[in-house]
């Protein structure tokens, strides 16, 4: 089909737009998403670092957090530390998010929702206000948005912070969404969260620094602390990664993870009111004890017994006994065969060697 000089004109007009959206697409998809597959939602972390001082209820506000409890625990901050509490500029601050996949990515689950105010611009929100968690092109997707340009002051945007539920090597992790900072590489970012680099690489597909995009949301899977959850419970899977703390069971049960503890998930009891109907919490003696109940230990001669959380239902906390060994295995008795063997071919030796001589001397 012939094409006249007209129409040939508007093709290179529309050539560098073209060019342009493609840009565009692959910047999109090189930061800012993470792979999710996982058929289970989950709870991960987004790293905010904040642009001024705030305190830590504006930061409950901004990303719509039920409980500020929820963040005091993912910062090993005290249950008594107040919503005015200051946090200074240029601070990271790590805030839990529900996570749920769709379409190979993960996302926030309904949340956070920021209402526009006046003068805000989708490329602000995105950039300045979420310090880029999320790029402003995944606002206007997820929210349907037929003019990036036009949005309304008081309109309602769900902002879908990027996050997954997926596996890594075969584990169970807390993927951590880090906003990656000018200059810094991936040896730097591997050293700082201690994760494998090629692990770094292989999960946001990269190959090197040379694709590391500042101010852009990279993937970092955070190990979680083993823990004796029932696949039954309610809160299946509870990962829980290095100083850090969740609540769980209707805000019953606080359970924390620690690399000094051998990465075992520790809880117990809360001393905050439950939020379930009842107003009161569930026993938690431990199965198949009479006198530990959770979080508590026994010691023997030889060995330690722990009652531990293995997950809630709806008026129920499940628990089980865990045991380890708290005695030195002893070592062997020592051989002394071939201590005994090396003297006797010495003494043996010893005999020739005084045979030989006598026979000279003779």
């Amino acid at each position: 089909m012939a094409f006249s000089s007209s129409s040939s004109s508007h093709c290179f007009l529309l050539l560098p737009l073209l060019l342009f959206s493609v840009l565009i697409a692959h910047s999109a998809a090189q930061g800012g998403r993470f792979t999710c597959n996982s058929s289970s939602k989950c709870q991960s972390l987004v790293g905010y670092l904040t642009p001024n001082a705030t305190t830590l209820s504006e930061l409950q506000s901004l990303f719509t957090v039920k409980k500020l409890r929820s963040i005091l625990g993912a910062n090993n901050l005290p249950l008594s530390t107040p919503r005015s509490f200051s946090i200074p500029a240029n601070q990271t601050i790590k805030i839990p998010i529900p996570c749920v996949c769709s379409n190979g990515t993960g996302i926030s689950d309904r949340v956070p929702i920021y209402k526009v105010k006046k003068d805000d611009g989708l490329f602000h929100i995105a950039a300045d206000v979420f310090g880029g968690l999320v790029q402003f092109q995944h606002i206007v997707e997820i929210n349907n948005i037929p003019n990036p340009d036009l949005i309304e002051v008081n309109q309602s945007l769900w902002i879908p912070l990027p996050c997954s539920c997926d596996e890594v090597n075969g584990e169970r992790v807390v993927h951590y969404a880090h906003v990656v900072l000018e200059g810094s590489s991936v040896e730097e970012i591997s050293s700082e969260f201690g994760v494998d680099k090629e692990t770094l690489l292989k999960l946001n597909g990269i190959s090197g620094d040379n694709q590391l995009i500042a101010a852009k949301a990279f993937d970092v899977p955070l190990r979680a602390c083993n823990s004796s959850i029932r696949n039954d419970s309610l809160d299946f899977p509870l990962l829980v990664s290095n100083n850090t703390s969740v609540f769980t069971a209707n805000n019953c049960v606080k359970c924390s993870c620690s690399s000094a503890n051998n990465w075992i998930l520790q809880c117990e009891p809360t001393a905050i009111p439950p939020s379930s109907n009842s107003g009161t919490c569930p026993s938690m003696l431990c199965a198949g004890s009479n006198n530990l109940s959770l979080g508590n230990t026994s010691t023997t001669s030889c060995n330690r017994t722990t009652c531990s959380y293995a997950g809630f239902s709806r008026q129920t906390i499940h628990t089980t006994l865990l045991s380890e060994s708290t005695c030195a295995t002893p070592l062997p008795p020592p051989n002394h065969a071939p201590t005994s063997r090396l003297s006797w071919n010495l003494v043996l030796i010893s005999v020739h060697l005084l045979l030989l001589s006598l026979h000279f001397l003779l």
